[in-house]
């Protein structure tokens, strides 16, 4: 601590005591010039305060310094020689100014080229430590390959990427005992490549710490050439470990996003499927029941076994065409649109659900107003829309279940059709995602808002759309709207 104070206090007298010196030698050389009889031109010593100027003060300075010696030497002289101003001293006095002129000339020239180096020296110093810094902040060193031979020369990043000790020698082998075991072989590539003299070098590879840690680095090198013959490469260095774990992590997100994409969509298929099947096969299940029932009695009925055995094949080949139609649906092809006589595809969208709606008590009632013009679209998927929505408001879990359905013409709509329940309404905080696949206000379901998903889906394919309304107090009202078949 204390050599290091010392130090300090000497660094800050010095430029003290070298003024004081100065000013010494200048009250000395004008003291022997005003008061010595020497016949010499002893003014012409100035010229060493002006020297020493140059290192102590700043162009004004010595220029100041310079102006003080001409006054000096002029008072000197007429001291010394007022009674005798024109004789032989004369021509001393004036050697000594000119003497004294060209000299601070000189250490003016001299300072400003003093001057113009040190900021050149400050500015480089300057770029120096901008350039470390950034290459610290990129984590990117420069380092350096003269050819032929090896000698390399590197940055302190660089050092730093390969964590190499500060007074370790910058080599090539340095750099592949550093570099993973599985990427030897591509950096000596490399070198080989620069031996051969190709231009522009670009190589990725991996390095092993002691610890076992692995950094991942990607070097860029060009080739340069100077007067003399000699290539020199040069190159950056660049730590890209941090974006590469990024890019593994991406790509693990990627797959795993991948994987739950595919798993969800086949979800989403098979809770369709079976969310469509179930009433086809409900059906079949009473049709069988029914037909058992009938050949139990003590004069079976075949007539009646019949009918019922026709009914139970008629919905299997419904739940068929449920399927067959949601696998077009997840094709993406287009429905069979054929012209349909709304008010028979409500009826028999009412029979399916029929048994349905008679467990949970709800009383239905139909309204149809007529005329109404027919509409074209696919049989199963309008059915399918239909009765989705009418068990969406059958589902109220409220003491009364009404539900009211109403067919309709409008001019500005087309075809509408109504479903209103007697319920409390639907929350509002629920009817911006009632269509949202998934949604639902059931506590054990997932029925609401996958059929109504699949009911807007099937709407919006027939040119049409959905909507849900709700009054408090007033229950729900599921519409929807398609628009009537021309003649034309």
């Amino acid at each position: 601590m204390i050599p290091s104070s010392t130090s300090r206090l000497c660094s800050l007298l010095s430029p003290w005591l070298m003024r004081l010196g100065a000013l010494s030698i200048t009250l000395i050389i004008f003291l022997i010039d005003s008061l010595s009889s020497l016949d010499v031109a002893i003014a012409v010593l100035y010229i060493v305060v002006i020297l020493i100027a140059v290192d102590l003060f700043s162009r004004r300075g010595v220029l100041l310094v310079a102006y003080a010696s001409v006054a000096l030497t002029l008072s000197a002289y007429v001291i010394a020689h007022g009674d005798e101003f024109w004789g032989p001293a004369f021509g001393r006095c004036l050697v000594s100014l000119a003497a004294i002129a060209i000299a601070g000339y000189l250490a003016l020239k001299n300072k400003a080229g003093k001057d113009q180096l040190q900021e050149q020296v400050r500015l480089l110093h300057r770029s120096e430590a901008f350039l470390a810094g950034a290459q610290r902040l990129s984590q990117t060193g420069s380092l350096g390959l003269e050819l032929p031979g090896t000698a390399m020369y590197w940055s302190d990043e660089a050092r730093r990427i390969f964590e190499f000790d500060a007074g370790q020698q910058p080599s090539v082998d340095a750099m592949l005992e550093r570099t993973h075991p599985q990427d030897r072989t591509l950096l000596r590539s490399i070198i080989d490549q620069a031996d051969a003299g190709t231009v522009n070098l670009a190589a990725e590879f991996r390095l092993q710490m002691p610890d076992g840690r692995t950094k991942h680095v990607r070097m860029l090198a060009r080739e340069v050439e100077d007067g003399a013959g000699h290539r020199e490469y040069v190159g950056a260095l660049m730590d890209v470990t941090t974006a590469k774990n990024a890019e593994e992590a991406l790509h693990r997100s990627q797959s795993d996003l991948a994987h739950i994409t595919r798993v969800t969509t086949l979800g989403e298929l098979a809770a369709s499927i079976a969310h469509e099947v179930n009433q086809p096969l409900a059906a079949v299940i009473t049709n069988a029941e029914a037909g058992l029932r009938w050949l139990n009695r003590e004069v079976p009925d075949i007539g009646e076994v019949r009918a019922a055995i026709e009914r139970a094949k008629s919905q299997a080949h419904r739940a068929s065409e449920v399927i067959r139609r949601i696998r077009a649906l997840s094709r993406k092809t287009d429905p069979q649109n054929v012209s349909l006589d709304l008010p028979e595809v409500i009826e028999e969208s009412i029979a399916l659900v029929q048994r349905e709606i008679q467990r949970q008590r709800v009383t239905l009632s139909v309204q149809i107003d007529e005329p109404l013009p027919a509409v074209r679209g696919d049989r199963i998927q309008l059915q399918q829309v239909i009765m989705n929505a009418v068990q969406a408001m059958a589902a109220s879990p409220d003491g009364r279940r009404d539900v009211f359905v109403h067919l309709r013409h409008t001019e500005g709509e087309g075809v509408m059709l109504q479903i209103r329940d007697s319920g409390l309404g639907i929350d509002a905080q629920n009817m911006g995602s009632l269509f949202d696949p998934f949604f639902t206000t059931k506590a054990n379901g997932m029925g609401m808002g996958m059929g109504l998903s699949i009911c807007r889906s099937i709407i919006e394919s027939h040119g049409g759309r959905i909507w849900a309304d709700s009054e408090p107090g007033q229950g729900a009202v599921l519409s929807f709207a398609l628009p009537g078949e021309t003649n034309g």
